[in-house]
């Protein structure tokens, strides 16, 4: 009962948070996504709170259990993605857009559709992931629920605050929940390291076996390399700073914060694996790692899990409610003629059913994930590899279609094309490539 208390407070203190001191912005898509100029503080908050989400926590734990240290291909990643965010600081900061497709399409329309369609797909499946993992994380404290009305009133509460105040109230909530994982989290962890992580258990009849991760799912974990350019959360945070300044502190600070997180829920799942405890769901490392290491105050690991899966939670719900409203409904043309502040309370109430339905038909946190981020890079990555060769709208938006039936046909046909996260994306490359050429070739013709 006392542990159901405190997750239910913390809810209620992220809802107030959220909620109180603001203005719902109903006029301009730019102000609900946007809102005013954050300092470098609130920029590493947020990029590490959107970060570690569902798949930092729980599933960093559970593949430290069956891999060991490899999971530390995921930060390394990140922060040679943010590396090269700060090296082309100025080239989103100089650009009007607010969403990826802003970015990537220049004036085509069919391009932007497509790019917008595209980024919510992938925000979708994203967000659905956070929808599982809440269920996942809470539905043991409230065993009198249903995980399916769980997952529905946690949810409707997030989206509450998002859908009242935007950007401004989400940047506001990340402080809180960096707090709370900083002290429910990572001081826990350090205190444990120090003391020597002895969990005191009765020996087993189990023998745990690490094992080498697969090389398409380093290549996976890798991802970030391309996504987080890419990344409509980065290209958000970064137009909202003060100054480049507070643009390149706070991404610096916000990836160190995000590496101590994974290593921290590395480290449970890796010390549950050599104190050979049998998990029969790897993807319960986490809890059951602080259950038994602080079984007095196991509720800690609940309640920091809890503010990372509310952090991209948020967050993903802001860039889906943004790319629909933004990208996608002002094309359809029954919704033409609406206002913005329309756009989005249309947008947020499709978010939320279309998200709250792929969770409850693929419950599985590192599956939903994994699959937008390959639907992500094997897409917007070649496109984006067009802009830079200056390769012309209509061409890019050719072969991006192009680029994705031939995707299809070969997931159809199901030909075997492993590692795919290495092979999609190249494949669209060399067509874009391909494509410059020949539009190259044309123009001398002529």
């Amino acid at each position: 009962m006392e542990d159901q208390i405190i997750i239910a407070l913390g809810l209620l203190a992220f809802l107030v948070v959220g909620l109180v001191n603001t203005q719902p912005h109903d006029s301009s898509i730019r102000a609900f996504s946007l809102g005013k100029e954050v300092g470098w503080f609130r920029i590493a908050a947020g990029i590490s709170m959107t970060l570690a989400g569902g798949a930092s926590i729980l599933n960093m734990a559970s593949l430290g259990y069956s891999f060991k240290w490899y999971t530390l291909v995921d930060p390394f990643a990140l922060f040679v993605g943010i590396l090269v965010v700060i090296l082309l600081l100025g080239v989103y900061r100089q650009d009007a857009g607010i969403t990826i497709a802003d970015l990537l399409s220049g004036n085509h329309k069919g391009l932007s559709v497509l790019v917008g369609l595209t980024t919510t797909i992938v925000y979708l499946l994203i967000l659905a992931a956070q929808f599982v993992a809440l269920s996942k994380l809470l539905a043991p404290v409230f065993g009198f629920m249903s995980p399916q009305l769980l997952t529905v009133v946690l949810s409707t509460a997030v989206f509450a605050y998002v859908y009242r105040g935007g950007f401004r109230s989400v940047t506001r909530t990340d402080v809180l929940q960096l707090v709370v994982i900083a002290f429910c989290l990572l001081l826990p962890m350090a205190y444990l390291a120090i003391s020597g992580l002895d969990l005191k258990i009765d020996s087993q009849d189990y023998s745990h076996d690490f094992a080498s991760m697969p090389v398409n799912l380093i290549i996976l974990l890798a991802i970030p390399v391309i996504f987080i350019p890419l990344s409509p959360d980065i290209n958000i945070r970064v137009k909202s700073a003060k100054s480049d300044r507070d643009a390149r502190v706070g991404l610096f600070v916000g990836v160190l914060i995000y590496a101590m997180i994974i290593i921290a829920s590395s480290l449970s799942g890796i010390t549950l694996g050599v104190e050979n405890i049998k998990l029969v769901d790897p993807e319960q490392a986490f809890t059951v790692f602080f259950q038994t290491a602080l079984p007095g105050v196991g509720v800690l690991a609940i309640l920091a899990a809890f503010a990372a899966i509310v952090s991209s939670l948020d967050s993903y719900a802001l860039n889906s409610i943004t790319s629909v409203s933004k990208d996608l409904l002002p094309n359809a043309p029954v919704f033409r003629e609406a206002s913005e502040g329309t756009l989005i309370h249309i947008s947020a109430l499709m978010v939320f059913i279309i998200a709250l339905m792929i969770a409850l038909f693929f419950n599985q946190i590192l599956t939903l994930i994994l699959t937008s981020l390959l639907i992500y890079i094997s897409v917007l990555a070649p496109i984006a590899l067009a802009r830079k060769l200056g390769t012309g709208d209509r061409a890019v938006f050719i072969t991006a279609l192009m680029v994705i039936a031939t995707i299809l046909v070969i997931e159809i046909a199901g030909w075997n094309m492993e590692p795919k996260a290495l092979i999609y994306p190249v494949i669209g490359c060399a067509m874009m490539i391909a494509s410059r050429m020949l539009c190259a070739m044309n123009k001398e013709d002529e």
